[in-house]
């Protein structure tokens, strides 16, 4: 078993890793560089045999739906397969279509997408993938049990274990993986300054706490951290008005047709949209909005009383205080704002229990700009060459 990763060691975000036997080659996500400076354009990745026909590819793979993991699905030859959860294809399609600004060619290439079961295992060639259902801040997010040549490698894509559904991970590990050689693991969080971990329980609190204290709440956060929007939305008491946009409803109802079934959590919660009869009851009533920087909920916020009122902030506080950032003057619209957030990564913590968990001989990171903080997290396991970890079985070059 061989592995390349062609980018994604030295950085977060714009991840692709390749996985090949001596028959058979696959690539695990295809995504855009991430850059807060609005005029960055992420560099074309180019894997021959994926965007050329120079060589041959069997699969791609994602393991969510984040533009840092499929921002270049269109570079990927049309006749080879894309796989993906069933969820994580819907939400994909949406976001593809939305508004007027709908993506024909990337819509055509979701639509060929070929969904996976979780924990069910499945061939490509002679490699075996095992997906699992983990959690992060994108809903139907997997980690992949990869097994060829006699050696297992789990890779764990981006996930966190202090989200609604983080208790899966311990589960997953115990019963279903167990021991690996390699574990190739998101180091995200290392690179950043020590932090108390919040879950998303404890911010469902808070927003409890801040409805009774506040007529009217606002929440700025991603559209499609859809577990948040569950949970807060699920903060407000009966009698009170929840808000969301079109989109964002569409998005809620995706994920409750799809997950319902699963746990109580996912049934759709009562949101309505903002129309002059839901906006005079929000107006007599107080609760919930979640709202976007755009000028339709600038102008929204302004009719409702400043002194009754308080904007929560649950993003990544790197896009409010990036240079020429917008958000700084929207928070104001209140008079009042505060921070409601939590990462959607795991903690330096939780990453060396992952590890420990699954005992490999051999971390290698990915999705970190600090790779070699790694080696606090998991001694007396890697070799560090060139500032990757290898072993004698699995060959690493970046290219």
């Amino acid at each position: 078993m061989k592995l390349c990763i062609h980018r994604g060691t030295h950085q977060i975000g714009g991840i692709a890793a390749e996985i090949s036997t001596a028959s058979t080659r696959i690539l695990i996500d295809m995504g855009d560089e991430l850059s807060l400076d609005p005029n960055f354009v992420s560099a074309p990745l180019n894997i021959p045999g994926v965007t050329d026909g120079n060589g041959h590819c069997a699969a791609v793979l994602f393991t969510h739906y984040h533009g840092d993991h499929t921002g270049q699905m269109l570079r990927i030859r049309p006749e080879i397969p894309i796989y993906a959860g069933a969820l994580a294809k819907d939400i994909m399609r949406l976001s593809a279509e939305r508004g007027g600004q709908k993506n024909e060619a990337l819509c055509r290439r979701i639509e060929t997408i070929q969904a996976f079961s979780p924990g069910k295992p499945f061939l490509i060639g002679d490699i075996q993938i095992t997906p699992f259902c983990i959690d992060h801040s994108a809903c139907d997010s997997y980690m992949f049990l990869i097994e060829a040549d006699g050696k297992r490698l789990l890779y764990t894509g981006d996930f966190r274990l202090h989200g609604v559904r983080g208790n899966v991970m311990d589960k997953i590990l115990d019963r279903r993986i167990g021991k690996v050689d390699v574990v190739v693991t998101e180091g995200t969080t290392v690179s950043r300054s020590e932090h108390e971990v919040v879950t998303e329980w404890d911010l469902q609190k808070r927003v409890k706490a801040y409805l009774r204290q506040y007529k009217y709440v606002f929440v700025l956060c991603a559209t499609t951290n859809l577990d948040r929007i569950f949970a807060l939305a699920r903060a407000v008491p009966r009698g009170k008005h929840c808000i969301c946009d079109k989109y964002q409803k569409t998005l809620v109802k995706v994920v409750s047709d799809r997950w319902s079934s699963l746990s109580t959590f996912y049934e759709m919660p009562k949101l309505n949209t903002p129309g002059p009869g839901i906006l005079q009851g929000f107006q007599e009533r107080g609760g919930l909005m979640f709202v976007r920087v755009n000028r339709q909920f600038e102008r929204i916020i302004r009719q409702f009383d400043p002194q009754q009122s308080i904007l929560l902030y649950s993003m990544w506080d790197g896009y409010r205080t990036k240079p020429d950032s917008n958000i700084p003057e929207f928070l104001s619209l209140t008079g009042t704002w505060a921070e409601l957030h939590t990462s959607g990564h795991a903690s330096p913590d939780d990453l060396r229990h992952v590890i420990e968990k699954a005992d490999p001989e051999i971390v290698i990171p990915m999705h970190t700009d600090a790779p070699q903080k790694m080696q606090t997290l998991c001694q007396n396991r890697t070799e560090n060459v060139g500032g990757l970890f290898v072993s004698i079985f699995i060959s690493v070059r970046r290219l």
